[in-house]
């Protein structure tokens, strides 16, 4: 096999730190100005399409939309978790001692780091986002560079070329969110993860932007729901003076949005509102809101996981679980997918340039990587084990233990030997076990008790009332006989 080639070693980082404080009080200046963000905006086609171009705007309108919106924030919550709660581990490329001492390295440096855990979390906001970024700190007094921290980092400070233009360039620190262009920064002091990006665009494809529409629907759906609950649907009009100008009759359609929206208000006295039309109700079914409601949450949860069965039980009362099994094995691999990107930004940007800072171009390159091999349905393992070693193939005592994690006994140790009456324990996977499935085996128990019990009773009334003559016999008076 052919030597790996030399790898160029990338040069050494700036010390200290790049996105320092005062960019971080920009970021907040702007996120305290966007405070009322969509309470502030009628026309929902303004926010989203400064969300298509890429505006200042449209992070801080994301930043909103993920706190607002509780079925939004918990869909990605929930994708976050199927990646951060699987096992993660350095793997040395070889055997060798050198590829040994380089996985260590890197594994010491990622445990030594105030909270690894954290960043990850922190970089999983791009599928989210867009993308997201995060600034290494290393230490470089001795020559080398040690990690020493990692920073995230609001996504509205940085560009990837001049904003409206193609984002393909260079990662870009920008002095205010709103600037049109921002300063090249060196990117082997960041990680930078791109979700899903179309043409090369390095801002990629945010899952909070496909979400906009439904959660705007659903969001006002709910606002109409709730003001139906206070004051019911009537109609609100109100009369202005014949001949008024323009300011009154603004005026008097702002009062009339008021007596719908508000509990209280004041209007001049030259000003009347019909009350007949507000005692008529509109002929639409309250319903019609939760259901629009409903099918929005679903549509949350579909473009986020994949899935919504096993978010919301059964959507609309239906499903199966074999439509639930293809609901979760979809988010399984959501979840993967994310796993596999997210080695490749950890592998590509830290792990490879930290390997080369300190052990040079030749040293065999490790890898970190999420375990993403699924659990072994050991039910199943034991009856093909156990079909295999009815046809006389056989088998280790160790290739069981291993397999079956089952410790060997120690010479002291006692054995326990099964007794040869006892009867067979049928291996059943209880997780696999639906609540109707439960349910048919306990009806179908307590239906044979009962006709073994009708059985039992037929048969014993003849042995019941022989017996009953044979006592009435024997306690009878002897002159009676």
């Amino acid at each position: 096999m052919a030597d790996d080639p030399i790898q160029a070693v990338p040069p050494m980082p700036p010390a200290g730190e790049i996105v320092g404080e005062q960019k971080l009080y920009q970021a907040q200046v702007s996120l305290y100005q966007n405070a009322l963000a969509f309470g502030g905006q009628r026309n929902p086609s303004s926010i989203w399409g400064s969300m298509v171009r890429n505006e200042a705007m449209a992070i801080l309108h994301y930043r909103e939309l993920e706190d607002k919106d509780e079925d939004v924030g918990n869909a990605l919550d929930t994708l976050k978790l199927g990646v951060l709660e699987r096992e993660r581990s350095v793997r040395p490329k070889d055997d060798s001692g050198l590829a040994q001492d380089v996985a260590l390295f890197v594994q010491q440096q990622l445990d030594e780091l105030p909270n690894f855990h954290g960043t990850l979390d922190c970089m999983l906001d791009a599928p989210a986002y867009g993308f997201s970024v995060q600034e290494m700190i290393f230490d470089t007094s001795m020559g080398q560079a040690s990690l020493s921290e990692i920073n995230d980092c609001p996504q509205e400070l940085f560009l990837f070329g001049r904003r409206f233009e193609p984002q393909i360039g260079q990662l870009q620190l920008l002095d205010s969110p709103y600037m049109m262009e921002g300063t090249p920064v060196p990117e082997e002091k960041f990680l930078i993860s791109t979700y899903r990006g179309r043409s090369r665009n390095r801002m990629g494809r945010p899952l909070l932007r496909s979400v906009f529409w439904p959660s705007w629907f659903k969001r006002n759906m709910l606002t109409l729901w709730l003001r139906y609950a206070e004051k019911g649907p009537g109609t609100a009009v109100v009369r202005y003076p014949d001949g008024a100008d323009v300011a009154a009759r603004q005026k008097a359609a702002q009062i009339a949005q008021a007596i719908i929206s508000d509990a209280a208000l004041a209007m001049p006295a030259n000003m009347t509102y019909d009350q007949e039309l507000l005692k008529i109700a509109r002929a639409l079914d309250p319903a019609v809101y939760k259901e629009l409601f409903l099918l929005m949450q679903y549509a949350i949860a579909r473009r986020v996981l994949g899935e919504t069965l096993t978010t919301f039980g059964n959507e609309g009362g239906g499903g199966s679980k074999a439509q639930g099994d293809t609901h979760a094995d979809t988010l399984e691999k959501k979840t993967v997918e994310l796993c596999r990107g997210l080695m490749s930004t950890v592998n590509r940007q830290l792990v490879r340039p930290l390997v080369l800072w300190n052990f040079g171009p030749n040293a065999p390159m490790p890898t970190w990587a999420f375990d993403l091999e699924e659990d072994e349905d050991l039910a199943a393992r034991i009856g093909i084990d156990s079909a295999l070693q009815g046809m006389g193939v056989p088998m280790t005592v160790s290739y069981l233990t291993d397999r079956y994690d089952v410790p060997q006994a120690a010479i002291e140790d006692k054995i326990a030997v099964p007794g040869v009456n006892a009867p067979s324990v049928a291996i059943r996977d209880s997780s696999a076990a639906s609540f109707s499935e439960i349910a048919d085996v306990v009806r179908d128990e307590l239906d044979e008790y009962d006709r073994l019990f009708a059985g039992l009773k037929k048969e014993s009334v003849g042995l019941y009332k022989a017996r009953v003559k044979e006592i009435a016999d024997a306690v009878q008076p002897a002159e009676a006989k």
